[in-house]
């Protein structure tokens, strides 16, 4: 490896290395900040003091002279500060704030040497702070075309949080020590030899060293540990099954015995007719002796291998239950990696509004998976700039409303019964005001006047999760666009969790999540709607009923059921996914009500019957089919059978433009007709599924082809009604078939759609000129289109 090389990788070593030991920083100084401990102050004057100098060490590894210049500053400033040279104020930190801003700015723009004029302008700072010239008013150091300070800190915030979250899993937020434990000793320097390459930290409380692995590495081991679920629920199946089949050996068993007396008398026929001479008989009754021994001989055989096998399923559950679980455990972080970094981000973004906060955390040792970490990361901190923006007063404005003159904003995480964790972001500010958000979503157009009006006050506030929707005056650095909100809501609706919110006007608003702790695995429903298994999350499953057919009711055209001493709507589950059989049946006594709800909304779904609950791997679609209506991805039963798993969220959308009742009593029955058929002509194996699936669902007939040879053979010897085929395929492409069908008199008048991730404007040129009747791009593709556009070709 040549020199070059070997630098470029220690820089990419300590990128990640400078952004844990920043972050520490950062957080030491706002503790320091807060603490009038005198003990506690020295302690963490020694963290940051050893933290200055291993940052010192590394960029000296590197070559990076003006970050180690900087740092060994940094390092004598907070020598000063324990010895007491230098008293700790609102200046020093200030300075100090800005310092590890400034280094984290060289690192996010990767320049390899910095600004001399604002490196100079650094150091002299520093050097003002070890004399004691430092003032309130000093000069800050100049920066060619910089943007507002609040946006420059929120951007260094996050590109701290992204360094941390995906460079750390299952490490302690950076620079956090154990209770009681000693600062870590600075890192030991050769001159002229390098440090070894860092990886990110898996650190086991157990073991007495850590590892750094790769969050790709540790992601493809748990994509491997949680595919073990479909090996158990396989094993699962066949232990059933083989004890179906001692079950019927079983039953066997009891009928032979029944004609036990039948086949004494028989034989004792049989040995009369052997003493006159006639053998056959003794032949048949030597057979069936033997028959009867060799069944029960299989028998006492199929029961020791099912008993085995029980007992191998049962070992083998428990090895794969708790492999899962330690393999979840690597990947859970503490939640102080998640907000760790928003203690420094409110403290600049209040002093760029003028405006005191203090940000009170709880709940740092809770551990959440890191995906889920870093999918809040973003919302999160659009909700903290929405508190600093339009919660908390300024002072003056605080002190005329009887309130301290330091704001409060508060996020608190529980962990709560049923593996879930709940996470509480609010503040004591201006809280929201129903009346300004009625008025604005009129204004926008979300909302008629007449509709506004008969809100509840929470229904109004409510309002703020609409897209587009805020009730800012003005656009702002921090705020204003109306998005944030919506995309808040939306991101905890695809972790599968829920979202609601309290606010009272002039006191203040807060906003509780609740989520699952991982997102690996999770409990689902089994339902069978018209033939078909569909897997509801447990999480949103309210209830299941039994409804007498006698108590629905039909209110404002809507059909309804009683349910907890208030009325719920009730709809077809076929209905809302638009499979074949539609309409609330009525012609048994009882039906089966699946109740799903989120925590504004209930609904009531009709299925054919509820089978069972268990564990099951959530699987996604895939980057072709990124956006299927109603379907948040799918999961394998043991049997091998791929099952949708239904997005609640898009379920209770569909459910309101359902008709929920249609079989009034007299009501003509619609003529059955012949289903139609597709042939769906796709190489990969997924999508080909998929599409067989979603069609079949909704009542066609499919066959299915590998590729457009293939497609072409079974077009030519099975009536088809359309053809649904993919583009690129070895062999024969979907360009080529169509145009191969279209040459073919008997073949020609066939509707064909082309299914492809081919996007471009030629391509679909292309697909319309060779005879294509459509062309859906796979990245825009959507269920319910497709099947609009079937049903409009035949």
């Amino acid at each position: 490896m040549d020199e070059q090389e070997l630098l470029r990788r220690l820089r990419e070593a300590f990128k990640m290395e400078s952004a844990e030991r920043l972050a520490s920083l950062s957080t030491r100084l706002m503790e320091l900040e807060k603490t009038d401990n005198a003990q506690q102050c020295q302690e963490i004057l020694e963290v940051v003091y050893r933290e200055a100098h291993s940052l010192k060490g590394a960029a000296r590894a590197v070559n990076l002279s003006e970050i180690e210049t900087i740092s060994q500053s940094m390092e004598g400033v907070f020598g000063a500060m324990k010895r007491g040279e230098i008293t700790p104020s609102s200046t020093v930190f200030d300075t100090m704030h800005e310092v590890v801003s400034f280094i984290e700015n060289i690192m996010a723009t990767e320049q390899k040497s910095a600004d001399k004029d604002e490196v100079s302008a650094i150091l002299q700072q520093l050097e003002n702070l070890q004399s004691g010239q430092a003032a309130a008013g000093q000069t800050k150091p100049p920066r060619a075309a910089e943007p507002p300070a609040a946006k420059v800190a929120a951007q260094q915030i996050m590109d701290t949080m992204n360094a941390v979250l995906k460079e750390q899993s299952g490490k302690q937020a950076p620079g956090e020590a154990h209770a009681g434990a000693k600062p870590a000793a600075p890192a030991k320097e050769t001159p002229g030899k390098p440090p070894q390459k860092l990886k990110p930290t898996v650190e086991n409380p157990n073991l007495g060293s850590n590892v750094r692995i790769s969050t790709e590495r540790l992601d493809r081991l748990l994509l491997k540990a949680e595919e073990m679920i479909a090996v158990k629920l396989s094993v699962s199946q066949e232990v059933n099954e083989l004890k179906k089949l001692c079950h019927r050996f079983e039953n066997w068993h009891k009928k032979w015995l029944r004609k036990d007396s039948l086949l004494r008398r028989y034989r004792k026929e049989l040995a009369i007719e052997k003493e006159q001479g006639d053998t056959r008989s003794a032949e048949i009754q030597k057979f069936l002796d033997w028959n009867r021994d060799f069944i029960n001989s299989i028998h006492k055989d199929i029961r020791v291998l099912a008993k085995s096998a029980e007992l191998n399923q049962r070992f083998l559950d428990r090895k794969i239950t708790y492999f899962l679980e330690d393999m979840k455990s690597v990947i859970m972080l503490p939640s102080t990696t998640l907000f760790a970094p928003f203690p420094r981000m409110v403290r600049e973004l209040g002093r760029s509004q003028g405006k005191e906060i203090d940000l009170e955390l709880k709940g740092a040792e809770i551990e959440i998976d890191r995906r889920i970490l870093e999918e809040l990361k973003d919302p999160l901190v659009h909700l903290l700039r929405n508190c600093v923006d339009h919660g908390v007063e300024k002072p003056e404005e605080r002190r005329m409303l009887n309130k301290p003159e330091r704001g409060r904003i508060f996020l608190h995480i529980d962990q709560i019964e049923g593996g879930k964790v709940e996470i509480t972001l609010g503040d004591d500010g201006h809280g929201i005001d129903p009346d300004m958000v009625r008025n604005s979503a009129v204004k926008r157009g979300l909302i008629s006047a007449e509709d506004a009006a008969r809100l509840t006050e929470k229904e109004a506030q409510g309002l703020i999760f609409h897209s587009g929707m805020s009730t800012a005056s003005s656009l702002s650095q921090l705020s204003g666009r109306g998005l944030g909100m919506a995309i808040f809501l939306e991101r905890v609706e695809k972790l599968g969790g829920q979202l609601d919110f309290a606010s009272i006007p002039g006191k203040g608003s807060s906003f509780t999540v609740c989520l699952p702790l991982s997102l690996a695995t999770f409990r689902g429903t089994l339902v069978q709607v018209a033939g078909q298994p569909f897997l509801a999350p447990s999480s949103h499953l309210v209830a299941v009923l039994h409804v007498n057919a006698a108590s629905i009711r039909t209110v404002e055209n809507k059909t309804t059921i009683t349910y907890d001493g208030e009325p719920l709507s009730l709809v077809g589950l076929a209905d809302t996914l638009q499979l074949k059989k539609p309409g609330i049946r009525k012609e048994s006594n009882k039906i089966q009500v699946m109740v799903l709800g989120t925590s504004n909304r209930r609904i009531g779904f009709e299925v054919d019957e509820v089978l069972a609950e268990q564990e099951v791997l959530f699987k996604e679609l895939g980057k072709q089919l990124l956006r299927v209506k109603n379907i948040a991805g799918a999961t394998i039963l043991g049997t091998g059978q791929v099952v949708p798993i239904l997005n609640v969220h898009d379920l209770l959308k569909s459910a309101v433009g359902t008709v929920g009742e249609r079989f009034a009593s007299g009501r003509a029955k619609q003529e059955e007709q012949k289903p139609k058929s597709i042939l769906v002509v796709e190489d990969s194996i997924t999508s080909r599924t998929l599409l067989k699936s979603i069609l079949e669902a909704a009542g066609y007939v499919v066959t299915t082809a590998v590729d457009g040879v293939d497609g072409y053979t079974k077009l030519k010897i099975n009536p088809i009604d359309l053809v649904l085929s993919d583009v690129e395929m070895p062999r024969m492409s979907g360009f080529e078939l169509t145009q191969k069908i279209r040459a073919d008199e008997a073949l020609a008048n066939i509707p064909l759609i082309l299914c492809t991730s081919l996007a471009t404007d030629q391509d679909r040129e292309r697909g319309i000129q060779v005879g294509a009747n459509a062309y859906i791009v796979k990245s825009n593709f959507d269920q319910s289109n497709l099947l609009q556009v079937i049903e409009k070709l035949i």
